[in-house]
């Protein structure tokens, strides 16, 4: 695979932390606004398309083994054998949010059974899940909130972003774990300018040439979403990251970037729609503005219609699982009704039919057009301990 930059994308890398900042709220990861109702859009629910609402990953009865009740997220990544973790957001001992001891991020082992999604023991060591970072919050909302993990060679990598109130980023630091997710250390930690602020809200996936490559937005709800590439041996590395670009427009929330039966698949939610929307694409290297989302989990009607497939309000993420197929996949969203706080989940949907659905005709991919300008431009220069600064050479891509 060949890519080529959109233009040259520079970034300013700060030994730095940015100040902290008041919380907007104190509690929730990213739950929806229903500020206003958004319209469906006209072409959507008629191409084929079976989803079904498989249930609440949360909840008296469901969870209650793993010791806690309510959370939201759910990104996951495999393990071994058929097992995968899976981590949520900002989660809580009691059945609502708000109620009882306040964790973020926590994390499961998870396996698929009979088509639904079972926990089966927390990702850390231990009888009920606990907070895998270490940290505080605070009465100005400071939380820890993921945005995505990776399996690579065994190795989990995780990438969170520090909140003082939902929206209000003060850094994102990425984490690994070589025990399957019991232990973590940090590798790196950057500041909420970085990228101009694209770089907060990211998922990524190996691609089949071994790259990694990171779909990314600012953590409003409110931006385009970005590409960049790097090796596996970079992670900690983002100096050494090549960033490729605008590569959609968007409203762009949650994503989940992955790589199933040949296919790049972005699953997100989009503010714009009020939905969870799924592109596919043959290849990564393009203008996915020339897809049509596939809207499968959308919440257009409110809180007073039944919460199922075609309704789900105040929705957001929306994470792939592990093993899903084009034909059979499975989706992870979070609903959070901001008014009373006591709907707060992470709920199974599965989808059937988008091997059938038109994306674009015929399906054929185009590359990414080179003649659009670079998106971001900024002077690249890393701070050392001495405070000497250190050029830092960016390469355009051919």
């Amino acid at each position: 695979m060949r890519i080529k930059a959109l233009g040259m994308i520079t970034v300013l890398v700060l030994a730095t932390t940015p100040a902290t900042a008041y919380a907007q709220s104190s509690f929730g990861s990213s739950g929806s606004s229903e500020k206003s109702k958004p319209v469906a859009p006209e072409y959507d629910k008629d191409q084929g398309l079976d989803v079904t609402m498989i249930g609440d990953l949360l909840g008296p009865g469901i969870s209650d083994h793993l010791g806690f009740r309510s959370g939201d997220l759910g990104e996951m990544a495999p393990l071994t054998g058929k097992e995968f973790a899976i981590i949520f957001g900002d989660s809580f001992r009691g059945q609502y949010l708000g109620d009882g001891e306040w964790m973020s991020p926590v994390g499961a082992v998870a396996e698929m059974k009979n088509g639904k999604i079972t926990m089966k023991r927390p990702l850390n060591d231990g009888k009920r899940v606990e907070q895998l970072i270490k940290y505080q919050h605070n009465d100005r909302g400071l939380t820890l909130l993921p945005s995505d993990v990776i399996n690579v060679d065994g190795t989990l990598y995780m990438q969170a972003m520090w909140n003082e109130g939902v929206g209000n980023v003060l850094s994102t630091e990425i984490w690994k774990s070589t025990d399957q997710g019991k232990t973590w250390t940090s590798i790196s930690r950057l500041p909420a300018n970085y990228m101009g602020g694209m770089a907060n809200l990211i998922s990524w996936e190996r691609g089949a040439d071994g790259w990694i490559y990171m779909v990314s937005s600012q953590f409003k709800r409110a931006d385009d979403v970005y590409l960049t590439r790097f090796r596996p041996t970079d992670f900690g590395h983002p100096e050494r990251w090549e960033h490729l670009g605008k590569i959609l427009n968007a409203d762009a929330g949650e994503m989940s970037l992955r790589l199933i039966d040949g296919h790049w698949v972005l699953a997100m939610f989009n503010a714009a729609s009020a939905s969870i929307e799924i592109r596919i694409s043959d290849r990564i290297d393009r203008d996915w503005n020339e897809l049509k989302p596939a809207h499968v989990v959308a919440g257009w009607d409110g809180w007073n219609v039944t919460q199922n497939e075609n309704n789900f309000t105040q929705l957001y993420g929306g994470y792939i699982v592990p093993g899903s197929t084009i034909e059979n996949m499975d989706i992870v969203v979070s609903q959070w009704n901001t008014s009373t706080n006591r709907r707060y989940n992470s709920t199974q949907f599965n989808i059937k039919g988008l091997e059938s659905f038109q994306f674009e005709p015929r399906m054929q991919a185009r590359s990414m057009r080179m003649e659009s300008e670079p998106e971001l431009q900024v002077t690249v220069t890393e701070v050392t301990e001495s405070g000497t600064t250190d050029p830092i050479s960016v390469v355009p891509l051919d």
